[in-house]
Formats: structure tokens, sequence, C-alpha cells
């Protein structure tokens, strides 16, 4: 019959196949079906000494991941395969595992004959039982290895079972320690185990400040990575066989962690919010529950294949300029044939949710984005040279060839994808007309001309186009193009061919620019599937203000004020309706300085909706992080361009340096207006006409570019003034010839720009969007730590009162603020606001006090029925006072509490007095703030006290809450009102009316010394402001040492029995009493010497006692650090032997030996060797007096 107890908690697993004769194991018990077998690891066992424990767990760390020491295999066949079902690092919960499995599932396979029946029956339960108390963690994870892995990351430092593990790698830590790198969502731990010297190091991905590749092996091989923290601290890790895959893991891993520090390294809350600030308060409460819903299936992939997809959905958005919805879903190579030059491209075609793309990989460039809903027909088509081409049609009537060589089962899961997601795309078809008439192009190649509108083409058509349009040959250009997309599409259905790059190099037609800037950048997409959203923004927000509408209408007549348009309202109103309107749609961002200058550039050349989409793709894509609140993204831009400056000319750099000219102060406006605001106008459009087809890298190349064309007159300044002074009379004389001494004629038409864009694209090739892309990563890491220092700096800097804390405690609060808010923040909640809400609060508040921490891990460890209860139970207690101390840090009852709420509530409580601290926790309790504590308050308190005194170990607490109960039971009776009614209503002492004033409460406690002392400073000093520390180290040297001290008595006795047989009876642990008798310590008593040691250290107790508990004769050596140190000798048995204690690590000696130690040689040899690390030369020593006695026996014989 089945036991109605529940199953232990955290220790089943999925059933995992696995060998049940491993060296490594060994077997403690079997069931009584012989199915189940309880497992232990050999590194373990108590019966294996010292050394040998730590061989054996040196080599099952380097091989294994799996810390657990304890396991449970399920064995359908006698001697055949088994299945892990259960492991666990405590021999107790191993043990209450192996009770549930002896009461459910042993007893029931004897009904059962069947091996398959048997696997059913086992996996089936165990399968429910893990899915059901795992569900949405890695112990439900697809994966065999990640579950293993997890289980052990978790367990070694300790995380909560929501903490998902990414990878882990076998490496070495400073080239000698080797072990096991675990990488998780938010964390990055090593673990490693040589020789009984445990290595734990633990590094949280945020602080990470730069990732660098490196080689080992004196720079032969290239397997390392350093880390280097915040801090400071340099972390070397080497042996690291897939060391790239490492490090793109760690880089896209702590991307998405600078992000997060982002959000909360604002100094003011969200610009484009509306002002509401009624419901301001509100919005701070949790919305979702602490703990979140676990997935719909029983079964998740390992959270690694997620990000390896969205790596690579992201590679794939940003190739094409593809909207973020879209995600890759096949590929294949092939050869696309030219509709009319029939001209072949071998490359790769790719295909997503909306999407048909190929981009050729031989050397002759070739591009395509062809969206499905402008697909109109589909054929298969076979051929003798090909296993299966497709041909497709589009809407502009151009046939596309695809000859695809693939197996055949690979063919048709490709077309049955692409037939399904055409049949999605059929409802935004008949959107497409109507959208195709905002393209010019359409107006362009039509047969009836139609007349455009200023607001589809934009400003220019009404208010005039910068620049010559004779000078500029508009009309030539925009021949050249009608020819081009005559032959290769246009606008959705564009083919990019390497003429496609010339004509744009050569400058866009006015009418057509705006259009080939949203194709280029895929504004165009977006424009196309959001179809009437720029318009509901408008109509949603009619009427409302914000930060950022405020600060737009400051800017608005600072924009262009030279082009004609913005001198009147027709130009100033579609500026603003499109930064408005962008600020709605992205209030996290809102609006920032230079979009203004952007946005009424683009509006010259294309429509408001256009314009808008544009801006998106700018901040999201293409610029991300430059019109942010912090602009992390142009500083981190600037950083790069000045490490270019150093590497292509050095020599005008190093002139910079010695002058103390900044780059900045130039070149930083470059790149935040992209030019606009330095150039002429029509040349700025030149260079976005490039920036729009090439990506960032242009802005990269032309500033490199006018540096070094202006190089001779830059190494001539002394200041900043001259600096710009050199840039301003360029940059006016950019339509002047660049050589007009020339006898040529063709080279005294080269203007100054023509010069500049030649010697950018020419000399400035070798920066590539590559290049780009990874010089960001190594620089961004400290950018975005340099913004969060500044921003800790500032904030601090204005707080208005930090009572008696010093800097360093300050520093310590904002960082454990901090701290709780990356982790504790919703990751869909884009409210820069401060202030901490209450969830989070719980983490903060856990990190300083350890009787905060909601989860108590020790009793999560221990693992059975009862102890999780009582969790449960202090659980529910620990919400209540929390909940209670963050209304009381919420001065301003907002919902939130900021920094400095914080500052002056642990303030009261650290500085405060013994009677403003009793205060505190009267008020805390009086929840209707009557002045009195009600008995269910009373009760509440007591709750709460025995809480927070529950990490305590002496029993005195329990005695004086009781005590605390009853005297104030006692002292509110006296409370209560007189009764001056007549009435012969009898009173009853339950009456809910009993209540305790202040200073009564003030009574009780003091008049309990144990409360008095918790009131006067033990509260106090559990709030904790301490550092993290990333780096421990739990050595078993001295363990060691005295395994090895006792073997070589051993070995020293041994060998001088068979060189001394003539040898009396000789007794080295007597000595002379100062009366002359002899005194043996196998006596009435014994002497204990203990050692207090901590890791690195030890001090040397001694006391006599009594025999009257222990055997004569006993030595007992011990530290009191830990129970794993514990070492008795036992000496004066006639038994020879060792016999093992329960504790690991210790031993009692049985041996009758004839070379003993005197106590004072004991004693100067724990004085002698107590570090740790003298093991070896503590051996030496052994050895060697035992040759010494053995040579002075030889000569007395």
């Amino acid at each position: 019959m089945s036991s109605h107890i529940d199953p232990p908690r955290g220790v089943f697993t999925l059933p995992t196949p696995c060998e049940s004769s491993n060296p490594f194991w060994e077997v403690i018990k079997l069931s009584t079906s012989k199915h189940f077998i309880l497992q232990r690891t050999i590194a373990s066992s108590s019966n294996n000494n010292t050394i040998l424990r730590g061989v054996f767990s040196t080599i099952h760390n380097v091989l294994d991941t799996n810390a657990s020491p304890f396991r449970i295999l399920f064995q359908p066949e006698i001697n055949g395969h088994s299945m892990q079902v259960a492991v666990s690092k405590s021999q107790k919960v191993i043990e209450d595992a192996w009770k549930w499995i002896e009461d459910n599932l042993d007893k029931g396979l004897l009904k059962l004959d069947n091996v398959a029946e048997k696997v059913e029956f086992v996996v089936t339960k165990i399968n429910s039982l893990v899915t059901r108390q795992d569900r949405g963690t890695d112990e439900v994870s697809e994966d065999q290895e990640i579950r293993n892995a997890s289980r052990t990351f978790r367990q070694v430092f300790n995380l909560a079972s929501t903490e998902r593990l990414v990878s882990f790698y076998s490496c070495a830590y400073r080239g000698i320690q080797q072990g096991w790198m675990y990488i998780s969502e938010n964390y990055l731990g090593f673990h490693s185990v040589i020789l009984g010297m445990e290595t734990k190091l633990f590094i949280e991905l945020k602080d990470i400040q730069s990732l660098v590749k490196e080689k080992s092996k004196r720079g032969i091989v290239s397997d390392s990575i350093k880390i280097i923290t915040k801090d400071g601290n340099e972390h070397f890790f080497s042996n690291l066989f897939h060391r790239d895959q490492t490090y793109d893991l760690l880089v896209q891993l702590t991307n998405l962690s600078m992000e997060r520090i982002l959000k909360n390294a604002t100094l003011e809350p969200a610009p484009g919010f509306i002002y509401d600030i009624e419901n301001f308060g509100e919005s701070l409460r949790p919305n979702t529950p602490l703990t979140p819903d676990p997935p719909l299936s029983p079964m998740i992939p390992p959270l690694k294949k997620n990000l390896e997809d969205q790596k690579r959905d992201k590679e794939f958005q940003i190739l094409y300029n593809l909207p973020i919805t879209e995600h890759l879903m096949q590929e294949c190579t092939c050869e696309f044939v030219m509709p009319e030059t029939k001209e072949v491209y071998v490359g790769k075609l790719q295909l997503s949710e909306g999407y048909l793309t190929f981009e050729s990989t031989d050397k002759k460039p070739c591009s395509l984005v062809l969206p499905l809903y402008t697909v109109q027909r589909v054929e298969r088509l076979y051929s003798k040279t090909h296993a299966f081409a497709l041909s497709i049609s589009n809407w502009h009537k151009m046939k596309l060839l695809f000859q695809i060589n693939m197996p055949k089962t690979s063919i048709e899961k490709f077309c049955m994808v692409l037939r399904d997601n055409l049949k999605d795309q059929v409802r935004l078809m008949k959107s497409l007309k109507s959208f195709l008439n905002t393209c010019f192009s359409e107006t362009l190649l039509s047969d009836s001309k139609k007349e455009e509108s200023s607001s589809l083409v934009g400003l220019g058509l009404a208010f005039g186009f910068p620049g010559d349009v004779k000078k500029q040959r508009d009309r030539y250009k925009t021949k050249l193009w009608t020819e081009y997309m005559q032959s290769n599409g246009r606008n959705l259905t564009l083919i990019k061919l390497p003429d496609f790059q010339k004509l744009v190099r050569a400058g866009l037609p006015n009418r057509l620019r705006g259009e080939m800037w949203e194709l280029c950048s895929g504004a165009m997409y977006l424009r196309f599937i959001n179809e009437g959203l720029y318009d509901k923004l408008h109509q949603d927000y009619s009427g409302k203000s914000s930060i950022s509408t405020e600060e737009i209408e400051k800017d608005l007549n600072r924009s262009l004020p030279e082009y004609p348009a913005y001198q009147k309202p027709e130009g100033i109103n579609r500026l603003r309706r499109v930064l408005t309107a962008y600020s709605w749609k992205d209030p996290e961002l809102g609006y920032c300085q230079a979009m203004n200058i952007v946005v009424s550039a683009l509006l010259i050349y294309m429509s408001e909706e256009q314009a808008f989409w544009i801006l998106s793709v700018l901040c999201d894509k293409m610029l991300p992080g430059y019109y942010s609140t912090s602009m992390y993204g142009a500083i981190l831009d600037q950083k790069i361009f000045d490490h270019y400056v150093q590497m292509k000319m050095p020599s005008l750099y190093s002139h910079f340096q010695s002058v103390d000219v900044q780059l900045t102060v130039a070149c930083f406006p470059w790149f935040l207006s992209l030019y606009i605001n330095s150039m002429p106008l029509n040349y700025a459009f030149r260079v976005l006409d490039c920036f729009f087809m090439e990506g960032p890298k242009i802005l990269f190349q032309i500033g490199l570019a006018i540096l070094k064309v202006n190089k001779k007159e830059l190494l001539g300044i002394t200041d900043d003034g001259a600096f710009i002074n050199v840039l301003k009379n360029y940059f006016s004389t950019l339509d002047k010839p660049a050589h007009p001494d020339n006898k040529n004629p063709k080279i005294r038409e080269i203007t100054k720009f023509n010069e500049l864009m030649v010697v950018a694209s020419k000399e400035f090739e070798s920066i590539t969007t590559e290049s780009l892309i990874e010089l960001r990563k190594t620089y961004q890491l400290k950018v975005v730590h340099n913004i969060e220092s500044f921003t800790k700096r500032s904030i601090i800097r204005n707080l208005q009162n930090t009572l008696k804390f010093s800097k360093e405690d300050i520093s310590i609060i904002y960082d454990k603020f901090s701290t709780a808010q990356f982790y504790g923040k919703q990751k869909n909640d884009s409210r820069n606001d401060s202030r901490m809400n209450l969830s989070t609060f719980y983490s903060f508040l856990g990190s300083i006090a350890d009787w905060a921490k909601l989860d108590d891990d020790e009793l999560i460890n221990n693992n059975n029925d009862t102890v999780l209860r009582d969790n449960q139970g202090h659980r529910v207690v620990g919400y209540k006072i929390i909940n209670k101390l963050f209304e009381y840090f919420d001065k301003s009852s907002s919902g939130g509490v900021s920094l400095q709420d914080v500052v002056l509530g642990l303030g009261e409580i650290k500085f405060g007095d013994i009677l403003s601290r009793i205060e505190l926790f009267f008020n805390l309790h009086d929840t209707n703030k009557d002045g009195y504590l009600s008995k269910e308050e009373i009760l509440q308190m007591s709750e709460s006290l025995l809480f927070i005194f529950r990490f305590r170990k002496d029993d005195e607490n329990l005695g004086s809450v009781s005590n605390f109960t009853k005297s104030a039971f006692i002292k509110s009776y006296s409370e209560k009102p007189l009764n001056l009614d007549d009435s012969d209503t009898p009173s009853t002492e339950d009456d809910d009316d009993t209540v305790l004033s202040l200073p009564l409460f003030r009574e009780v406690t003091l008049s309990d010394e144990y409360l008095e002392n918790f009131f006067d400073t033990g509260f106090a000093a559990t709030f904790q402001l301490v550092e993290p520390v990333e780096e421990r180290q739990k050595g078993l040297g001295r363990e060691i040492f005295n395994s090895l001290m006792t073997d070589g008595m051993k070995f020293a006795s041994l060998f001088g029995k068979r060189t001394t047989d003539r040898r009396k009876t000789h007794n080295i642990y007597q000595s002379q009493s100062p009366m002359g008798s002899s005194l043996d310590v196998r006596s009435s008593s014994c002497l204990d010497v203990r050692t207090s040691s901590s890791r690195r250290d030890s001090d040397l107790w001694y006391r006599r006692r009594s025999n009257s508990h222990e055997s004569p004769g006993l030595l007992v050596v011990t530290r009191s650090s830990s129970p794993d140190s514990f070492i008795s000798i036992e000496s004066g048995r006639s038994t020879s032997g060792v016999r093992r204690s329960l504790s690991p690590g210790s031993f009692i000696s049985t041996e009758d030996d004839d070379d003993r130690f005197s106590i004072q040689e004991v004693e100067r040899l724990l004085d002698e060797f107590h570090d740790e690390s003298d093991a070896k030369s503590i051996n030496g020593s052994i050895m060697s007096n035992h040759e010494r006695d053995l040579t002075d026996d030889s000569t007395n014989g």
C-alpha cells in the first residue's frame, strides 16, 4: 500500500540512463525488489583516508560535474543498465527519498514480471512527480547534461531553482585549478576540488567590465578568456576547448545584462510617460506574483538553445533589416537566376514568417528581400541539372528562379513551410495596392503620371530641395534609376546588384531619396505591417502631455532654422507631430536632443509617417543608445572612433594628446546629428544616402577621412578652438575644387566633397560592419559601467540626508539597492523609476539582513515535509514584518521607496537609541495607528520576534518571547478602560479591548534582559553592510596533515619493530612529573587539545577533564570550525587498526605502537605547522623525528 507521506522536494530527477558499476560510486543498500540501488561517492565515504578521498574527489571533479554525493538508481534488470532517479548532497534527505521509493514504488514492482512494464511504471511515476514539483526549472529540461550540471551549480552556489543554467565548460582557473565553469542567466561560477582544496568563484554577469580572448602556454594556444570585473579583479580561464563559443555566449549574456543596467542607470523617470500624479505610485506596485507562472509544457528546451535561436534570428534581422517579429525558419543553398539577363548567383536562400531572402556568397554581390505578401504565384520545377527549382512571380510581374540542391525530404519540408507562410500572408495583400501608391517609384514607372502631394513626397516639393538641382544632375540620376528599376524591380521587390551601390554613392534623386532611405533601412516593412499606427497614436494621446512633449516644444524652433519650411507653421507642425508620436510609441526613450535635427532633415524628402518609422529604425537598430537619456550608444561609438584614429593616424592622435585636444569636442556632434549640423545640407544628405545603404560604418569612414584630408592643418593646432576652426573652414568649402591648380581639367573638377568620399571608401575600406561590431563588444561593457558609476556618484551626491553613514556604507547601500532593482524589475517594465516596489524590497532587505531572507537555505537543504511546512509558516510571518518595514520606509505612501527613504529608514535603526528602536517596533505593529497594541497585534509582535530570532542557536529567545507575551497580556489588562456601566454583564479576560500602550510596552521589553540587549544592539547589528565575496576557498590541508602524521607514525612504528626486535617496550607518551614520578596519559584523566581555527589560522587551547565519560588513554585533537576537520587519536589499545568515526575526515587510531609521540611533541608540531599549506614540511618533520628515535634505539641496542 502506498505511503501518504509526500516525497521530498528537489531530490527526484527525470530518469536518466547511467552506469551503476562506476568506480567513483559505492553501494550503500539495495531495495527489497533489488531494482533500486542507493549509492554514494567514494570521495564522500568515511571508509577511506583523507588523501585517498582527496584523490577521488579530484578525479571525480575533473571528469564529472555531478557534485551530489548520494544518488538512487533504478535497475530494471539485474546487472543491466540503470537509470538515475534521485540525487542529494544530504544523506538524511536521500534516505527520505529511499523510504518513499520503498513505500510507493518498490512494493509495486514486486507484483510486475515484465521488464517493460516495470520500466513504464517507474518512469511514469517519477516523471509525473518531477514535472509537478519542478515545473519551469532546469530539472525538467530536455537536455540530460543540463539537468545534472544545473543541479550541481545550484547546490554548490546555493541558488534558487528558478535560476536557469545556460551552459557549462571544463576549464582551468589561473592555469592550475582544473574545474568547471557554469554560465547561467545572471551568473558565472567556477568550482574545483583538487586534492581536498575546494575553490569557488562566483561572478555576477552585470559586474563584468571586460571580456578578452587570450592565449595560454606562453601565447601559443588560443584557449583562454580573461574577465575583469568592475572592482578591478582579473580572472583568467584557460584550457577552454570551446573558447570562441564560450566567449560569444558570455558576450550575448552580458549584453542583456548591460541593457538592464542602462534601464536602472537613470537619474529621472522615463521622459515619455504621461503626467498622471494620482496613479503614479500605484503603478509601482507589483502586478505579477513573486513566482512567475511556469510554462504550460512540462518539458522545456535548454536555455542555451533559446539563446542560440535569438542570436541567429537577430543576425538574420540585421542582415536584411527585417522587423524583430521575423524568425529564421528554413535555409538552404541555391542558385538564383536573374529574370532578364539570366545571370546566375550562388548564395543562401532563407525563409521567415513573412519574407524570402537571398544573399550571394560568391564574388558577385546580389541581395534580395521578397515579402511573401508580394508573391502572386509559386511553381515547383524539375530539371536535369538540379533536383528541384522554385519559380516565383511577384507583384511587379517578375519571375524569379531559385535552383535548389537538397535532399528530397529537406525540399519537401522547405516547401511545406513556404506554403503555410504564404497562406498566413494572404490577409496583407489587400493593403498592398494602397500602400504602393505612397511610393514615388510607382509613379515614376507608371504609364499614367499622377500629381504628387507634398504630404507624401516631403516638404521639399513645396519649399525646394537643398542644393542646385542642375549641379546635382537630378534628372539624369532619375533616368538611371528608372532604367535600373525597370529591370530589377522597385520598392518592395527591388533586387540589389552592384550597380545599385554605385547609383546610391553617386547621389539619389531628390524625389526618390526618401523612398530609398526607407527601403534600405527596413522602415518600409514596418510601415506596411503597422498600417494606421501613426494616426492611432495621435488619436489616443490627443491633449496629453509628458516631459518629452515639453522638451519638444523648446527645440522646435531650433531645427534647421535656415530651411524655409521650418520658418512656417506647416513645417513646425509636421516636425511636432512626428516627434510627439514617437515619444508616445517609446515612452522609455521619449525624446532626446538631436532627434529634432534628424527628423527635420528626413521630412524634406518624405512624409510624416515615413519619417516616424525611419526614426524608429534609427533608435532601435541602426544607432541603438544614441538618443537615450544616457546617450551610451554615441559615447560608445566615440570611444571606438578614438581607437580608429589612434590605429589609423597615430601621429595625429599623439599630437592631439600632446596639446590636450579632445576629439569629442568636434566629433561627437558629427555622430549625433549624422553630419547634418556640420556639413551643408546637400552634402550631408549624400552622407545619409550611404549611411542608410551601408550602415553606421559610414559615420566612422567619413569622420576619419575628414581628419585625414585636413591632417596637415590639424598637426599645427594647439587648442580645441583652433581644432574647431580648421574643421569649420573645411566644411564651408566642400563645394570648392580639391586641386584647383592641377593642369588636368578633369582633376580640377573634383570637389573637396568628392575627394572626401573617395578617401573614405578607399583608404578606410578596412572598417567593416564586422570589425565595428567586435569593437563595440570590446568597449561597451566599460562604457556602460562608466555610465553606471557616474549615475551612482550623482545619486549619492544628491542625497539630502545621509545621517551618520560613512561614504563606504552609503556606497554599499546603493549597490544593494541597485542590485535588487536589477534582479527585481520586471523585464516588461519600461518605466524608468528609481523607486523600489515591494517585491524588490524583499530581495533588498534579505541581502543586508539574514533574518529577512524569506527562503531559509538551511531549511530547504534539509528538505522534508515538516521543515517545508515550517518554512512556509516562516515566509508568511516574514512577509508581514517586511511589509510593515516597507510601509514604514515609504513615508510618502506612494507604493515605492527611494534610496533616500532606505537611507533614512536604515539610519533610524542603526543609529537610534534603545528607546527609539522599541518605539519603531511598536509603531510597526500598531496597524490602526491608535497608539495601542491589541491582543492580535501583541501576538503578531511575538511572531515577528521569533522570525527574527529563528537563526539563533541559543534557547533563551524562546523563553524571552514567551515571557514577553505573558507580561504584555498581564500589563494590557490594566490598560482596559474602567467599566462604569451598572449592568450585570460579566467581563471576560478575552475581550477585544485588551490594549498595551507604548510606555507599558517599554516596561515589558526592558524588564527582560534578552530583549533589552536585542533592542539595544542586537537588532541594529543584524543589518550588515558588507560587500559580497567573489572567490572562496575551503582547504582540507590541516586534515591532510593530521592524516599524514598518523600514517607516518604507523609507518615508523612498523619499521622500528623490524629493526629493534630486542628493544624493550618503550612508551614515549610518558613524561616525568615535577615530583619525579611517571605520569601516564592513560590514567584517570586525559588531555583535550582543541584547535579553534579559521581557514588559515588556528589557536590552541587546552583543558584537563575527567575521564568519566571517555575511554582511558584518549587523546582528542579537534577543530571546532567544521565537523569535517574533527580528528581524534586514540592510543593505549591492544587492538591494532584504524577505526573511522562518522564524521568525514576523522579517524581513531587503535594501534598499539611501540614508537609514539610525547604530548609535548604533538603540541610542538601543531604549533609549528598549524597552517594548512605546510602539510608537506609536516610530513618531513614527522619522518625526521622517527629517524632520530630509531637511531637512538639502535645505538642503545
